[in-house]
């Protein structure tokens, strides 16, 4: 068994908790943790969600089933498709993968158009690591 252990970007969860009606919920066995959210899995595969709402509704980000995927000399960190929980969407490139630690998480443009505006392609999303 391994975890995968994610902040996913601090100052976005700052500013969704800062909202009065702003919430972040785990689900499926993920929990938070001091070093970010603690997502279940085997090898590189993991289970459960992160889930991002305010603004009346209007913001709803569902972070689900993450996994890392080798892509040519990268990886990539894909999530469940939020219309369809069967299809992965690529979510983020990462500069570096080592098999425990990932760096340079940014942003693909599928993953900002979740956001609907605030972030584009590139911007950087918090470090990872993966537990035994």
């Amino acid at each position: 068994m391994s975890a995968l252990v994610w902040a996913v970007k601090r100052s976005l969860l700052g500013y969704v908790r800062g909202m009065s009606d702003g919430t972040v919920t785990t689900a499926g066995g993920v929990h938070e943790g001091d070093a970010g959210f603690v997502f279940p899995g085997e090898g590189q595969i993991f289970s459960g969600s992160v889930t991002l709402t305010g603004h009346g509704g209007m913001m709803r980000v569902v972070l689900a089933d993450p996994a890392l995927v080798p892509r040519g000399d990268t990886w990539m960190l894909e999530i469940a498709a939020p219309d369809d929980g069967a299809a992965r969407l690529p979510f983020a490139t990462v500069a570096a993968f080592d098999g425990s630690t990932g760096t340079g998480v940014a942003l693909t443009a599928d993953g900002a158009d979740l956001f609907f505006g605030p972030y584009e392609a590139g911007t950087p999303l918090e470090d990872f690591t993966i537990r035994a």
